[in-house]
């Protein structure tokens, strides 16, 4: 018996919010190609403190605000100032039931309907989890640090987004091209890594890893395999242009 485990939409969840925020640059020095293992998902005030979650914040905006047609910055701060609705209570215990590194993958096997039971069961408390936590007051969630990492993110993101949309249909496999609007949530993430690479400078080695893990947790099929692709192309062509301007300025000194 084959069960598909069912894909994981980003939910466009209205009620986020929070107060202010203030660009930090600190949050990304303390990223590593270990940080899964070495951070802690949680910090001392009970909100999420690893970079993994504010790049799935950062993702959820950019998704929202492309469907909507809005600005992410102005989408951000407008769910982050929104009031909470009476009565609303948030079971932060949730927090450490999410589970960042849970990817959809291919068709499960099962050999009852027991069995089957127990997974759809298992599928639909992930969902319900997910759906609290993605849908929950930020303030309540992650921490200033990670929001201010957050806002850092859609900043590059509007920065670059004109001459990334000519970078990604480039790079870009012609199937994608020929259906954007059913490719949004991979061409934000495509945005979002290429932006955090040349406007954050965060090391490749590290986007790339969460732009991959970000496909296999939101994304259908070769999505993920061909996001790793279009991004070492891109880094590919970024090296090259850079040693060339190299070259220009050099040849430019007249001695």
């Amino acid at each position: 018996m084959k069960k598909n485990k069912p894909r994981k939409e980003i939910l466009m969840a209205s009620s986020l919010r929070t107060s202010d925020f203030v660009v930090d640059k600190t949050l990304d020095e303390s990223s590593s190609t270990n940080y899964k293992e070495m951070m802690p998902k949680i910090d001392k005030s009970g909100r999420f403190c690893s970079p993994r979650a504010a790049r799935e914040l950062a993702l959820l905006i950019i998704y929202a605000a492309c469907l909507e047609g809005s600005d992410p910055i102005r989408l951000f701060e407008k769910r982050m100032n929104a009031r909470r609705e009476p009565g609303y209570e948030f079971n932060k215990a949730s927090l450490l039931e999410y589970n960042h590194m849970s990817f959809g993958g291919p068709p499960v096997t099962t050999e009852t309907v027991e069995e089957a039971d127990e997974l759809q069961l298992s599928d639909e408390k992930e969902s319900a989890i997910e759906a609290e936590v993605l849908s929950a007051p930020p303030k309540l969630v992650y921490s200033k640090l990670l929001l201010r990492f957050t806002r850092k993110l859609l900043v590059a993101v509007v920065d670059k987004w004109d001459s990334h949309v000519l970078v990604i249909d480039k790079v870009s496999p012609p199937n994608w091209k020929n259906e954007p609007a059913g490719r949004i949530l991979e061409f934000c993430i495509l945005h979002m890594a290429m932006s955090e690479i040349t406007v954050l400078g965060t090391r490749h080695q590290i986007v790339i890893n969460e732009a991959v893990d970000l496909a296999k947790r939101f994304c259908d099929g070769a999505g993920p395999r061909i996001i790793n692709g279009c991004l070492r192309t891109f880094l590919k062509d970024l090296s090259g242009a850079s040693v060339a301007q190299t070259s220009d300025a050099n040849e430019k000194v007249v001695v």
